[in-house]
């Protein structure tokens, strides 16, 4: 697996730290405990040359309704783990249902945001603020959502079952709230209403 070069953009030393607020764009995570990575090295995320040593725990969240993209980055485990949008299995981590680079769309309203990870034996969800199976990390912007032209707000690693290989790798994704162009709802009805006018003089010319 091609590794990703990239930074973190928070200190990751202490395993404990106190609670913090990190917004990037339209997304904001409320973070808990810092996360070292343990046993396996992090086969995806590499940092300076290391492959990552850490992360948070924590919970995310959008500020407003908005699109929420989901590019799958890449998984160490042999197994197929699932990203899961509002309880529904999604993206495959097996090679005919997703590939790396690949986007999802989701629309979603402000608040927590209904999403997570599944494998053979766990599912770990960011509505559960006590979830210790979902490891946030930040970009400093080293990592660019082909998507936005923007770096990805968030890389976020999944850890797929209760053994040693505590590394965060078995499904990682970035992730970015794509903002809708105010205009656009505006121009959509003022195409609609062009419409209607355009079948209007035709009824009347015929």
């Amino acid at each position: 697996m091609k590794n990703i070069t990239l930074m973190f953009g928070f200190t990751l030393a202490a395993v404990s730290a106190q609670a913090a607020t990190i917004t990037s764009g339209d997304l904001q995570l409320e973070t808990r405990d810092a996360i070292t990575f343990t046993e396996d090295a992090h086969d995806i995320i590499n940092v300076g040359g290391i492959d990552a040593t850490g992360g948070v725990f924590g919970q995310l969240s959008a500020l407003k309704e908005t699109t929420f993209a989901v590019t799958f980055l890449g998984k160490e485990a042999t197994r197929t783990n699932f990203f899961v949008s509002n309880g529904t299995s999604v993206a495959g981590s097996a090679n005919n249902v997703a590939t790396v680079g690949q986007t999802f769309f989701f629309d979603i309203p402000e608040g927590v945001i209904d999403f997570g990870f599944r494998g053979p034996e766990i599912t770990a969800l960011n509505t559960n603020i006590n979830n210790q199976r979902i490891a946030y990390i930040t970009n400093d912007g080293t990592y660019i959502d082909a998507n936005t032209n923007n770096p990805y707000s968030f890389l976020i690693g999944f850890n797929d079952n209760d053994q040693s290989d505590g590394d965060y790798d078995d499904y990682v994704v970035g992730v970015s709230a794509v903002p809708v162009p105010a205009a656009l709802p505006l121009m959509a009805s003022a195409l609609g209403i062009f419409g209607i006018s355009r079948r209007r003089n035709k009824a009347k010319a015929a």
